[in-house]
């Protein structure tokens, strides 16, 4: 019998690139991909998978993950919420930082590295927070993927806006920008004017004791709670980073009126650097869901052609199904409080089949999924070209999916702590099969073989 030269070898499927797809044999060595090749030349292997009548993506990322570790455990920790991951298809998560304590300087942002080190099922990368401009170089010294800033508070000073996370001082926001411009990181604000949402918001919904759910939907529609000012915080924002050159990247996109869209389109072609995240949520979630399930989702698809149509043009350069959990316990009385409970969403684990549903809708291209959810945030994070693309040299990581499979959401299927699916009942077709981490299988057709300690920490362009 001929010795076995490759590990892994991915044979017979659909390899795809943002540009289009073809019919390739991929080996793997070690945990990159050392072979692109026909069947004539495939090599013997360790192992092989047949994806004849599937299609393989490069490693497909989430960008907006919030895994609550540390402080926070029992809504989410790391290993509960890359399970969830693996279990939805992705190979490379990027957590974010309203944890206790909050990773805002070199000591926080260290003791969370450590604490999470033998916990994730995939890849993943941190970010640093952004609280004090003396202690941004730190951050991205220690490996910070970017600087996430809080220019926001919660209208009732709720969780999850950490209250001391926010900076509404747009002296200091200015700083913040300076200090991140100088160590060449990503910028990632979620944009807001508190008083004017704050203002508005109380005389208009809560001082009248309008406060349900269906309120807060209402409030949310006309861009009191969220809306307009983000769009407010955004216009500020470019201005101040065509100030200080600082990389911005925009987040929560859809959750803006679609004017913020132009703003960001506008900004664009006078070329500043600037990018942004378009919500999955925003897409997808229809008001009747919304209803369905009231505060276990702040967001819901009331502008969804204008969103699409910005991430057809460009304005959007990646989809993201933010993944922000809380307990059952604490969003319930949301029903008849909404504005004063935590605010959030599961997308985890449902993030990528509602995608692949949009695939099968026409209202995408898988090439479009290689590009939105790989190649252009592992571009955008600097992790390119070892991760977002199937080539050699690249690491081992792949999403294989069956567009043909079906399934629907229920809470008794989901990975994640929190005891309920913001999706929970909805339909899709188009589903992970294998979800592969540097050349390791950590699902095989919705089945956990991965464990804690093989998702690897990435660290920024900046670290030491």
């Amino acid at each position: 019998m001929t010795e076995a030269t490759a590990d892994l070898v991915i044979r017979n499927g659909r390899v795809h690139t943002s540009e289009g797809w073809s019919i390739v044999n991929i080996c793997v060595k070690g945990e990159k991909i050392v072979g692109l090749v026909d069947e004539a030349n495939t090599p013997p292997a360790k192992r092989t998978i047949d994806a004849g009548g599937l299609d393989v993506l490069p490693g497909l990322w989430h960008v907006h993950c919030h895994f609550r570790e540390p402080g926070h455990t029992y809504k989410e920790d790391f290993t509960s919420g890359t399970t969830a991951a693996a279990a939805g298809g992705i190979t490379f998560c990027i957590d974010m930082t309203n944890n206790d304590p909050h990773p805002t300087t070199l000591e926080t942002f260290e003791l969370k590295r450590e604490k999470i080190a033998a916990k994730a099922l995939v890849d993943y990368a941190l970010y640093g927070g952004g609280l004090y401009p003396k202690t941004v170089e730190a951050l991205a010294k220690a490996g910070a993927i970017g600087i996430k800033i809080f220019n926001t508070r919660h209208v009732k000073e709720v969780y999850p806006y950490i209250s001391e996370l926010g900076v509404v001082d747009h002296g200091i926001l200015h700083e913040l920008y300076e200090a991140i411009a100088d160590t060449g990181l990503l910028c990632a604000v979620h944009h807001d004017d508190s008083e004017w949402c704050k203002r508005l918001t109380f005389r208009d919904y809560i001082n009248p004791g309008k406060t349900t759910n269906r309120d807060y939907m209402e409030a949310y529609e006309r861009g009191y709670m969220y809306g307009h000012g983000m769009a407010a915080g955004l216009a500020a924002s470019i201005y101040y980073a065509q100030l200080t050159k600082v990389r911005l990247h925009v987040l929560h996109m859809g959750v803006m009126p679609p004017a913020a869209n132009e703003l960001v389109r506008n900004a664009k072609s006078q070329g500043l650097d600037i990018s942004c995240e378009m919500e999955a949520a925003t897409l997808f979630m229809t008001r009747e869901q919304a209803e369905k399930v009231g505060p276990g989702a702040y967001a819901w698809a009331y502008a969804p052609e204008a969103h699409w149509e910005a991430v057809r043009n460009g304005t959007a350069d990646m989809l993201v199904g933010e993944h922000a959990p809380h307990t059952l316990e604490e969003i319930s009385p949301g029903w008849l409080d909404n504005f004063s409970v935590p605010l959030g969403i599961t997308g985890a684990q449902e993030f990528i089949p509602l995608v692949l549903n949009a695939v099968n809708d026409g209202k995408l291209g898988l090439n479009d999924v290689a590009r939105l959810c790989a190649e252009a945030p592992a571009k955008r994070f600097g992790q390119f070209p070892k991760k977002g693309r199937i080539q050699v040299g690249a690491d081992a990581d792949f999403t294989i999916v069956d567009m043909q499979k079906k399934q629907t959401f229920t809470v008794g299927d989901m990975h994640t702590k929190a005891g309920y699916t913001a999706w929970e009942g909805i339909g899709t077709k188009g589903m992970p099969v294998f979800t592969i981490v540097r050349g390791v299988t950590v699902m095989d057709h919705g089945k956990i073989v991965g464990v804690p300690g093989h998702g690897q920490f990435h660290p920024g362009i900046a670290a030491a």
